[in-house]
């Protein structure tokens, strides 16, 4: 399984046979790194969490006439008119299998959902934006729904055997940046997990390697950088 980190929170993971691409968003064009055309006849599965533009960049609906293409789209994204790509909408907490892929969601505790997809035998995590949001500074008792929604939901996946997640790792939440990452690897796990969200410190990924095990976190070090990750 080959992983490509392309900015931001957007990430394609290429499998046998499928080609998954999570959150695509060029900031304006700047980081414009897809080219469906370049995965030859495998299916391509594009997909949103939320309708944020750092999340949902409308370059990816240009794909719509490619016949590889299917779209996986929470329910609050909205699309264009005269849109007419084959397309799935989501809501939370849904299973649905299209396309020769299974695909379940969690609720996220900002907007949209999260992702379980299992394509070709592998089992990959994203989570959009549900993330332990803990603001220092933030009313306890925010703090505390935040706590509880985060939780509530990577609970879920107990007992999956997931091969790749990607888990927002923000450092604009200062010293409760690696609380995601931390509960999700301690309650769920993954053979290897991306860092994500992180507004380009990609120093994040050496903090999150010493603070823990570092051996399932992914070093990432610039956009566009290419694994292979079994």
């Amino acid at each position: 399984m080959n992983v490509t980190y392309l900015h931001h929170s957007g990430f394609a993971v290429e499998t046998q046979t499928k080609v998954l691409l999570f959150d695509y968003y060029t900031e304006g064009g700047r980081y414009a790194f897809f080219d469906p055309q370049a995965y030859g006849e495998k299916d391509i599965f594009v997909f949103v969490s939320h309708f944020h533009e750092d999340h949902y960049d409308r370059r990816i609906l240009d794909w719509a006439d490619n016949p590889r293409v299917r779209y996986v789209l929470s329910a609050d994204v909205r699309t264009v008119a005269g849109f007419a790509g084959e397309t799935l909408v989501v809501k939370p907490h849904e299973s649905h299998d299209f396309g020769g892929i299974h695909i379940e969601t969690l609720r996220s505790n900002d907007e949209g959902v999260a992702f379980l997809v299992k394509a070709d035998g592998k089992t990959i995590y994203h989570a959009g934006d549900l993330n332990w949001w803990h603001w220092n500074g933030e009313p306890d008792a925010f703090n505390a729904d935040i706590r509880q929604s985060y939780t509530t939901e990577i609970n879920r996946l107990k007992g999956q055997e997931i091969d790749v997640a990607f888990v927002p790792a923000d450092l604009r939440l200062e010293d409760k940046y690696d609380w995601a990452v931390a509960y999700f690897m301690q309650t769920v796990g993954a053979k290897a997990l991306f860092p994500m969200h992180f507004w380009k410190r990609f120093d994040v990924c050496d903090m999150l390697r010493e603070k823990a095990d570092g051996s399932h976190i992914m070093k990432i070090s610039q956009e566009n950088e290419k694994f292979k990750v079994f």
